[in-house]
């Protein structure tokens, strides 16, 4: 019951804390004056986890993690109060800044939430959970766009103030969450010892190097599918916002097949199938199908992710002792936001060379690492 009731409680609070992203967002542009400075206000949030991802393990590990949920969403909801000046004249230093403010406080609760999880799971249980979470996580991100969008047209301080009231709600339910008691076993070592552990682990640092591959061919999709669709393929905008929820919905069915899946084929049939997905769905974006093809094949990413992701997450998490939990999260959290501007700059530069280039590149290497997995399963 306690699991049911915290990852629905997750999904609630990425609700509230949409009408933020969506306020922030449309003020931002606004107030710009070239698309740089709108573009600025997603890199200084993108910043601000890696830059803050191994301090909040560090804190993940020395304080009790329900309380650090319920103290991330009580700043969450202050920092979304902090936008009502800003409503009538939008200005672009203090919209820069709640964002980058709003994204460390996501950062700490992502390290945390990710170890409670461990503590409360065994791991094939727990890859259940976090398929289950990615899915509840999609359809709260779609619903809090649709809703926010809606009653931004109509009303900015009712979106901000509503916003603001969900976040404060859901800090009062983490507080009314039953939790188990903190482990009696006092944490050691700094805030890199994550990141020692992840690396010097035999079985986790091949999967930590797929995951990074998995990440950059992700940020090779995301980076160009719109110059894809809208100059390679020539179509309109709704076609590309018809894709993104597409994806969002792969990801949601891989994430509620998790357990299905694992079932059947087991860890590394699973994490085999996933690379496969996504290798399949970037190699046909080489081709540069038509857009109901391309739709298909965004699905296959999103599924192949959300199934790679839930279960590499579990295997992490689960061979991390308790007190070393919240470092290893927050290590990988910060491996993978430090890496995530590299895709869109690589993308970029050999899409450059040729279009379908690095889709190519990404979708054979993703398919090579499925088959290297099989080999060495076989063996």
């Amino acid at each position: 019951m306690t699991i049911a009731l915290l990852l629905w409680l997750e999904a609630f609070r990425l609700f509230g804390a949409g009408f933020f992203y969506f306020a922030h967002a449309a003020l931002t542009a606004l107030g710009a004056l070239s698309p740089l400075e709108a573009s600025l206000a997603l890199a200084f949030r993108l910043l601000a986890e890696p830059l803050f991802a191994l301090y909040g393990g560090h804190l993940a590990d020395r304080w009790p993690r329900g309380r650090l949920l319920l103290l991330a969403a009580l700043g969450q909801g202050g920092l979304t109060l902090a936008l009502l000046p800003l409503l009538a004249t939008p200005v672009l230093f203090p919209l820069y800044l709640l964002g980058f403010l709003f994204a460390f406080l996501e950062a700490l609760r992502m390290v945390a939430a990710g170890a409670l999880l461990a503590d409360l799971l065994p791991k094939e249980a727990l890859a259940r959970a976090r398929g289950q979470l990615g899915a509840f996580y999609a359809a709260a991100d779609a619903l809090s766009d649709l809703a926010a969008g809606l009653l931004f047209t109509r009303s900015r301080p009712w979106t901000v103030g509503l916003g603001s009231g969900l976040l404060f709600l859901a800090a009062g339910l983490y507080r009314a969450l039953p939790l188990p008691p903190r482990s009696p076993v006092r944490p050691e070592g700094g805030s890199l010892l994550g990141l020692r552990f992840l690396w010097e682990s035999p079985s986790l640092r091949p999967l930590l190097l797929q995951e990074a591959l998995l990440g950059l061919a992700y940020a090779f999709f995301a980076g160009l599918l719109p110059f894809v669709v809208l100059r390679g393929l020539g179509e309109a905008s709704w076609v590309l916002g018809l894709l993104g929820a597409v994806q969002s919905l792969g990801g949601a069915l891989g994430g509620l097949l998790v357990g299905a899946v694992l079932g059947r084929l087991g860890e590394g049939g699973t994490l085999r199938l996933a690379l496969g997905l996504a290798g399949l769905g970037l190699l046909g974006t080489a081709l540069l199908p038509p857009w109901p093809l391309l739709a298909g094949l965004t699905f296959l990413l999103g599924a192949g992710g959300a199934l790679f992701g839930a279960v590499a997450g579990a295997v992490r998490l689960s061979q991390a002792p308790p007190e070393l939990r919240g470092r290893v999260a927050g290590g990988f959290l910060f491996l993978s936001g430090a890496l995530a501007p590299l895709g869109p700059l690589l993308g970029g530069a050999l899409a450059g060379v040729a279009l379908p280039l690095p889709f190519l590149l990404a979708g054979g290497l993703l398919l090579g690492f499925a088959a290297l997995l099989g080999r060495r399963r076989a063996a």
